[in-house]
């Protein structure tokens, strides 16, 4: 099972400071490049009418790695310049493997199920998509080589399961993840 670990940080940013905060950003993920244990990092954007809401997921090899930036004093002073644009903090969640697809009760310390029920709920996600995908794709890419016709639909089997069936499907089958 995946150990990964997935942080999720939400900062609301005045659109008089957007370019500046994603200046500052940038130069924060640059950082996090060098640090060991970095997989990835992707920003999601919301723009509103008086501010942009940036949700920033980085991706890290391990939990050791995953807090272990935190000490390094250039981050350190790199975060406090973001602060000085956001006012404070970031709101932030942290996710093992699985756990950022998995809705937590509110209030909770996010608890992953067992591997069993995570493994359970992903075959009821995936199999009945991947069948509906594979019918109703293949008028469209019937006649491309089939290694075309299987990147195609696991590029949109993908999204669908980042978002909105695995966190609808995690909502609705909350209670019996839960359940130990």
């Amino acid at each position: 099972m995946s150990k990964t670990v997935t942080l999720a940080v939400t900062d609301h940013v005045p659109m008089a400071s957007r370019n500046r905060y994603e200046k500052l950003v940038e130069e924060l993920h640059q950082l996090f490049e060098t640090q060991d244990g970095f997989l990835s990092v992707d920003t999601v954007r919301h723009k509103r009418p008086h501010q942009v809401e940036y949700t920033i997921l980085s991706r890290w090899s391990d939990e050791l790695a995953a807090t272990h930036w935190r000490k390094n004093d250039i981050i350190r002073k790199k975060l406090s310049e973001i602060e000085s644009i956001t006012g404070g903090p970031a709101q932030h969640v942290q996710a093992v493997g699985l756990g950022m697809w998995i809705d937590h009760a509110e209030g909770m310390a996010p608890n992953l199920p067992p591997a069993w029920k995570r493994v359970a709920m992903s075959v009821v996600a995936v199999y009945p998509m991947l069948m509906l995908l594979m019918a109703l794709s293949a008028p469209i890419v019937g006649g491309l080589p089939q290694f075309l016709q299987v990147l195609t639909i696991v590029i949109v089997l993908s999204a669908l399961l980042t978002w909105p069936i695995m966190p609808w499907l995690s909502k609705i089958l909350r209670p019996w993840l839960t359940t130990r």
